[in-house]
């Protein structure tokens, strides 16, 4: 009887462990997983923001490719930019997960020219 509840306890934290261990490799492009940095952008940002970063110029967004703005932001200033949202822009911390919001951070700073 011990060794059946002993395989049991094992089997079962074989499971978790499992489960823990696909989830936390949920990388950017698996399926099912985050998607990619481009699609969440694209899904979320380029309507105001434009595919090409530099915004449209009716709604007045920040020009990402502007070497002075990206300059002036920090890391930290875009999480909660995209978390809590700023002036028209919605936050997104309801429907995007924080490694989303990660991917979009480094996807901003991708649009600074070089």
């Amino acid at each position: 009887m011990k060794k059946y509840v002993s395989l049991g306890l094992v089997l079962i934290a074989a499971a978790f462990f499992t489960a823990l261990a696909v989830s936390a490799s949920d990388s950017p492009k698996e399926k099912g997983g985050t998607g990619s940095a481009a699609a969440i952008y694209k899904a979320n940002c380029a309507r105001c923001h434009g595919a090409d970063g530099k915004g449209i110029k009716s709604l007045d967004p920040p020009d990402f490719t502007n070497a002075e703005w990206q300059s002036k932001q920090t890391d930290a200033g875009l999480l909660k930019a995209i978390n809590d949202g700023m002036g028209v822009m919605p936050g997104y911390k309801s429907t995007l997960k924080p490694l989303q919001i990660k991917l979009l951070v480094k996807y901003v700073r991708s649009f600074a020219k070089k």
